[in-house]
């Protein structure tokens, strides 16, 4: 954002509201309506037709004003807004909340309107929220420049979310959404067509206001990473939590998206890995996303994933325990000492293990036996966070379970079947569905053990010249040589098999001789990027005289058969066996960069599952982490899997090529496939680099 700070924009002392009115069910009357009623500042309405404004005295323009305003609200129609806003710039405002539409949403002449809006913005360094969006709302100021909710109607709880959304009306939906769930609402804002302020560039400002615990977003794209990922990383630093919601990246999507606000719609494999990597939930719905609000807005943490379960019916005990278990959550055995005191004050038939059975109880278990049964729960060492059916929303175990819930610092979460809305109103995150519940725990817990993202990376700049100059002869290739590739991934820690390249059928044998066991001859031509679908491999050869007819067959077939292909050298490869194939790569993403992948190799890439996304630059912590998530973290399986110290020389190979990425910007992608896992360690034996070229 070329603009100033957006504190005069979300916390004015004055406003003005261009285009306000009091005729009924007109925006600009709605927007100052909402104004009026709440907002303890200086207020005023700008009409060139009316005198006055609910009983408020009007003003021609921005340039009539008593005062520069610190905001300037727009209603008014797309072709009068250019000339609000240098008025307002000339005038010396604070800054402008372009309520308006009829911008590049309809193109055209409205693309050029936005576009002048746009360069003003950015050459007075002037604010400009919008076009095209409902406004927003700050609940710690009484600022409600929206009309998302209409004047008189219910305000959101105050509290400690912030909600930003690119889309106005869904943003409005999000909002009246939480307001009917009980989430505390302190703020939230809508940026349209973001033609100079954008959704990422509100995140950074929410995170940092002290009120704000949790910021809910829901973004149609990405257009610049940066200040999406500074404000992750802050939100890391403040303690504090960001929630994404994002629609999917199929072509309808894209194309919906487009005539919306003209986003960029990137991967969705790549945001979600890159959420991951910067400690942001992502929510796959909007209740999802209210879900986590929910769970988080009271700012308590899980020491681990370990969870107590108390429930009436053994049957909901099961179904707590394997939703649990689908979410990376622990349903541990409860000490001894705490079945016995359990054990104590429930009937015989129930159960003190964990999940912990109370039976209905009727008659047995009062209010102050259950806040026992709770007591006892939370204080076990093995429990992190506690989820109960407390069936009713308005009874005495209701009334313990809040009592519970306040005398200790740990999660604990009711899930409440009949009467709900009695359970919402009292400062306790509650839910009627048990999955949801669980599910919003282990987002507590994910939350919990975020790290900081080690994206501090210092160039090696001597051995990105040696790179730089061995990667240069492939400059105008459509890629790098095998060889070439390999050495250059040699100089970032990446193993690679033994092999030496050959221009005769003698060197082909004297190679034979010095790898001293089975070898593998591939053609090396930059018209063959995958020499095993083109016939330019030839395996497992055990003697000289295979070697030599191999040889042979590699050049005549290409000289006979495939004229066009210029035969560069010949490979000799040692022959390396596996138990396993592993994968790694790297791809430029237009939007978030260099993204490295690893994963399976071979065919299991496509049959167990997709690879581990990183974005470069990372941290060798961050690397090992990748590769314990492999096969959806089975890669670490006592007889099938890798051992410790293997994975830990397949991070190095992953921390390898994300160096190599930063490093040399000028390489595009990376596939070092297959790595493979033999008896004394991984040996990368194929790889293939293409590079930024002309044309």
């Amino acid at each position: 954002m070329g603009s100033l700070p957006l504190e005069a924009v979300f916390r004015p002392a004055s406003i003005a509201v261009v285009g306000a009115t009091d005729k009924p069910g007109a925006l600009g009357g709605r927007v100052y309506g909402n104004l009026k009623q709440d907002f303890k500042g200086r207020l005023y309405p700008v009409n060139a037709r009316s005198p006055e404004v609910f009983g408020d005295r009007a003003y021609p323009s921005v340039r009539d004003l008593p005062e520069p305003t610190d905001l300037i609200v727009v209603l008014v129609p797309a072709t009068h807004v250019v000339a609000v806003i240098e008025d307002s710039i000339a005038a010396g405002h604070g800054g402008v909340y372009l309520i308006s539409s009829g911008f590049s949403e309809v193109g055209g002449e409205g693309t050029q309107i936005q576009e002048r809006i746009a360069a003003l913005a950015r050459e007075h360094g002037f604010p400009v929220v919008g076009p095209n969006c409902v406004g927003y709302m700050n609940q710690y100021d009484n600022i409600m420049a929206t009309f998302a909710i209409p004047p008189g109607e219910q305000r959101p709880k105050p509290g400690p979310v912030g909600i930003v959304s690119q889309s106005g009306g869904f943003g409005a939906f999000i909002l009246n959404r939480a307001v009917n769930r009980g989430v505390g609402v302190g703020m939230f804002a809508s940026t349209g067509n973001q033609c100079d302020v954008t959704l990422f560039d509100v995140l950074e400002y929410f995170v940092e206001q002290p009120e704000l615990q949790v910021i809910a977003m829901f973004s149609e794209g990405v257009r610049d990473p940066a200040p999406f990922l500074r404000a992750a990383k802050r939100a890391i630093e403040l303690g504090k939590v960001i929630i994404s919601v994002s629609p999917g990246t199929s072509e309808a999507v894209a194309r919906a998206v487009l005539s919306h606000t003209a986003s960029i719609v990137g991967s969705a494999e790549v945001y979600r890995a890159v959420c991951e990597q910067y400690g942001v939930l992502e929510a796959d719905s909007i209740d999802t996303l209210l879900d986590y609000a929910i769970a988080l807005q009271d700012g308590r943490r899980m020491r681990g994933n370990r969870i107590g379960i108390v429930t009436q019916s053994g049957g909901a005990g099961v179904l707590f325990a394997g939703d649990a278990a689908n979410h990376g959550l622990e349903v541990p055995e409860l000490a001894a000492g705490t079945q016995e005191r359990i054990a104590a004050v429930i009937p015989a038939f129930g159960s003190a293990r964990n999940p912990i059975d109370t039976t209905p109880g009727v008659g047995l278990i009062t209010g102050e036996v259950y806040a026992t049964i709770l007591r006892e729960l939370l204080s076990d060492d093995s429990i992190d966070a506690g989820v109960v059916l407390g069936w009713y929303g308005g009874d005495t175990r209701a009334d313990a379970i809040v009592e519970v819930y306040h005398s200790q610092d740990k999660p604990l979460v009711p899930v409440v079947a009949v009467n709900p809305e009695l359970m919402q109103g009292r400062d306790i995150p509650s839910f009627t569905d048990p999955t949801r519940a669980v599910q919003a725990v282990a987002a507590i817990a994910r939350t919990s053990r975020r790290v900081m993202p080690d994206d501090g990376f210092t160039v090696d700049e001597q051995r990105a010249a040696r790179s730089r100059q061995a990667l240069d002869e492939a400059r105008s290739r459509p890629f790098v040589l095998e060889t070439t590739a390999k050495d250059v991934l040699a100089r970032y820690g990446v193993p690679v098999s033994r092999e030496r390249t050959c221009s005769s059928a003698d060197e082909a044998v004297a190679a034979f001789r010095e790898i001293g066991s089975r070898v593998v001859l591939k053609v090396m031509s930059y018209d063959l990027p995958h020499k095993s679908d083109s016939g330019g491999l030839v395996l497992n050869l055990r003697s000289e005289r295979e070697v030599l007819e191999a040889f042979d067959l590699l050049t005549e077939r290409f000289r006979e058969e495939q004229p066009s292909v210029t035969v560069d050298s010949i490979l000799v490869q040692e022959m390396v066996s596996s138990r396993l194939e592993l994968a790694v790569g790297m791809q430029r993403d237009p939007v978030f960069g260099p993204m490295v992948a690893v994963g399976l190799g071979g065919v299991l890439i496509e049959l167990i599952g997709e690879p581990v996304l990183l974005r470069a630059p990372f941290g060798l912590a961050q690397a090992r982490a990748a590769v314990d998530r492999i096969a959806g973290g089975r890669i670490d399986h006592p007889t099938r899997g890798l051992p410790k110290e293997y994975r830990e020389q397949l991070a190095q190979v992953v921390l390898g090529v994300g160096q190599l990425s930063v490093e040399c910007p000028e390489v595009m992608s990376v596939d070092v496939n297959p790595v493979m896992v033999t008896a004394d360690g991984i040996r990368a034996v194929d790889a293939l680099i293409v590079l930024d070229t002309p044309g």
